[in-house]
């Protein structure tokens, strides 16, 4: 009996045979530690002695294998494939009656052939082209088909698809061959992100947001510099992705987006965003600034504008006193020259009046008639470097004027020179900051753009807020908020008295265009927010970290988390590398000076002109002068008016005598 139940199990364990073992444990080894990947997940139909078998093989590999029996129609594909590694191995013989399953519910699960799985096809059988053009390939896909050429000979194919989703075409590169003697030999040496690089003529989806109204056309106006203040960034990105185009050979189906992409309430997001989130776009020509809540919609990949919107106004030029003409001196030296003034008058008149007394003549001159007066007037000749017609005799009323009129010289170059070098020199500006801003009587606009109402929508700056209430909400004073375009607010500007909040990529050409040399040199900047960092973004779905990375001095990267997306924008990872490559030789450089206007510069010799008195600074002099014209016409009708009376009284008297 006992020969007979080894039959029945010998020919049990045969009947489970389902197809003779193509994969050898060495070839898997070889293959994967040359891709450092240590963990492998195996497809396959084999019985246990095989399996067993393969798993003896890798025993010593130091890689971690795992085996799921095909076919099943009920696999949980993402539960199956989950790792705490970077990179897993999956490994699919194809000879296996169920493979094709395993390949349609990876697909089904929405699970992206990225980077994440090294796939292994093994078959012994011609090249699945039919199968793999069914496949929704990308450029990052990791597949290499193995045909089984001999015994234990292998030759292994590179396979991907530049975009299935964009009707890409299937491309099979020959990679080398494996064999138990010599081991794996790999030909493809060059990266793979290089060997890929010609898209050959896909269309990708490309959009752009631009916030003026193009002119003469849409293509010509975001192509060419025409106008090349308005939408700036935009069309700056724009001429960097069609490099890109170029250099990839690919085409591009562009789009208008009516914005950037912000968060709205119903925690949706509008615009570009919204559109790549729907799967619509592939690309934004458009560069974003990096926000929290983008970093789950979007793929920011490389830098490639800074966005600097700042306040610009013309200084105002600040008294330090009401009359321009007290200006030179202090108060106390104002008061110190008023009583050495009287010193002196006082000095002069005792001479004079002491004079005619020790000359022993009759008063005939009228200094000596009217003393006070006139040495009174001859305290403010020398104060006014006036001459005189008479003076005192005597030595000591001499000297009191020879010094008097030394000092009043003195005084004078002393008042004048500092007069002149006040109009000279360069007015203090004492409007430094934001909260300098906010306190002085400047007006204040914005400009009429989305990411100032987003600005103020989201800020938690207490100045920034406490300066939209003030002078941009609306108010009884203010109808409307203060929110003007470039042109109109800049025109503000240039009279005086407005500071308005612009992007200077679109204030600088309208300033060179209409403001004169003096009110270029008034221009001060003050920054609302620091300057915005803005990066080129691409679909979500789109895991190209490592990429960017890749031959980058510095990573600007946001990494998103894989969610279920017909959007297969793997393409573009590609895409940050370029745009690395671009921005590192100069080629971004060069297009910013081609869009970016230059700043208006104020020339050096500018404070070498002297400044232009104004109304305002010289009112004090007419004042002073319509003071004097006032009182001498005021005294000349009493003087008159006396005189009259005078004689009239006189005529009365002599009629009542006769």
């Amino acid at each position: 009996m006992r020969p007979f139940y080894i039959v029945v199990c010998l020919a049990t364990i045969y009947g489970l045979v389902r197809t003779e073992r193509i994969v050898t444990g060495h070839l898997i080894e070889d293959f994967y530690q040359q891709k450092y990947v240590h963990q492998v997940t195996v497809f396959a139909c084999w019985n246990n002695f095989e399996t067993t078998a393969f798993n003896r093989e890798l025993m010593n590999s130091g890689i971690k294998t795992g085996f799921v029996y095909v076919p099943n129609e009920s696999l949980n594909m993402r539960q199956i494939l989950t790792v705490n590694y970077y990179k897993l191995g999956v490994v699919l013989d194809l000879d296996c009656p169920g493979s094709r399953l395993v390949l349609d519910q990876f697909t089904e699960q929405n699970i992206p052939f990225n980077e994440s799985y090294s796939w292994l096809l093994v078959t012994n059988q011609t090249m699945p082209r039919t199968l793999l053009s069914t496949l929704p390939l990308t450029i990052e896909t990791e597949l290499v088909v193995a045909l089984v050429v001999a015994n234990d000979i292998f030759e292994l194919y590179d396979v991907y698809n530049p975009s299935y989703r964009h009707g890409g075409d299937l491309n099979v590169t020959y990679m080398g061959q494996w064999d138990v003697q010599q081991g794996l030999t790999v030909n493809l040496t060059q990266y793979k992100y290089q060997r890929r690089g010609d898209l050959r003529g896909l269309s990708l989806n490309v959009s752009i947001a631009i916030t003026h109204t193009p002119t003469p056309d849409f293509m010509t106006y975001i192509t060419y510099p025409i106008n090349r203040h308005l939408d700036t960034m935009h069309r700056f990105n724009y001429a960097l992705v069609c490099q890109l185009r170029d250099s990839y050979n690919f085409k591009m189906n562009l789009m208008k987006a009516t914005s950037w992409g912000y968060l709205m309430e119903n925690g949706s997001f509008n615009g570009m965003l919204g559109d790549m989130i729907a799967g619509r776009v592939d690309i934004g020509a458009t560069p974003l600034q990096f926000k929290e809540e983008r970093i789950d919609v979007a793929e920011f990949t490389v830098q490639t504008w800074l966005a600097r919107p700042c306040f610009i106004f013309r200084h105002p030029k600040k008294n330090t006193v009401r009359n321009g003409f007290l200006r030179p001196f202090a108060p106390n030296v104002w008061i110190l020259t008023i009583l050495t003034a009287f010193v002196c008058w006082f000095l002069l008149y005792i001479t004079v009046k002491v004079e005619p007394c020790l000359t022993h003549r009759t008063a005939e001159t009228t200094l000596d008639i009217h003393a006070a007066s006139e040495t009174a007037l001859i305290v403010a000749a020398s104060l006014c470097q006036q001459g005189l017609t008479d003076g005192p005799q005597l030595f000591s009323g001499r000297i009191v004027f020879i010094f008097l009129f030394i000092w009043g010289l003195l005084l004078y170059q002393f008042y004048s020179a500092s007069i002149v070098g006040s109009l000279l020199a360069q007015h203090p500006r004492y409007i430094n900051t934001l909260k300098d801003l906010l306190d002085s009587d400047l007006r204040v606009g914005i400009e009429d753009i989305a990411y100032n109402y987003d600005f103020f929508a989201t800020t938690t700056d207490p100045v920034a807020l406490q300066l939209y209430k003030k002078k941009v909400a609306p108010s009884r004073k203010r109808k409307q908020p203060a929110y003007y375009s470039p042109r109109d607010g800049l025109s503000l500007v240039q009279k005086g008295g407005f500071a308005f909040h612009v992007d200077v990529a679109t204030a600088y050409k309208i300033i060179t265009d209409t403001f004169a040399e003096d009110e270029i040199c008034d221009l001060v900047e003050i920054q609302l927010f620091p300057p915005k960092h803005t990066a080129t973004v691409t679909s979500k779905h789109s895991p190209f970290k490592k990429m960017v990375t890749y031959g980058s001095v510095r990573r600007l990267t946001c990494r998103i988390y894989l969610q279920a997306t017909k959007v297969s924008a793997i393409i573009l990872f590609f895409f940050s590398h370029r745009m690395r490559k671009i921005i590192e030789r100069g080629m971004a450089e060069r297009l910013r000076h081609v869009w970016h206007y230059r700043k208006p510069i104020c020339p050096e010799s500018h404070s070498a002109i002297p400044v232009p008195v104004s109304l305002e600074e010289f009112s004090p002099a007419l004042f002073l002068l319509s003071m004097g014209m006032t009182l001498a016409g005021t005294l000349i009708y009493l003087e008159k008016y006396a005189k009259r009376r005078t004689a009239l009284k006189k005529k009365q008297n002599f009629l009542v005598t006769c």
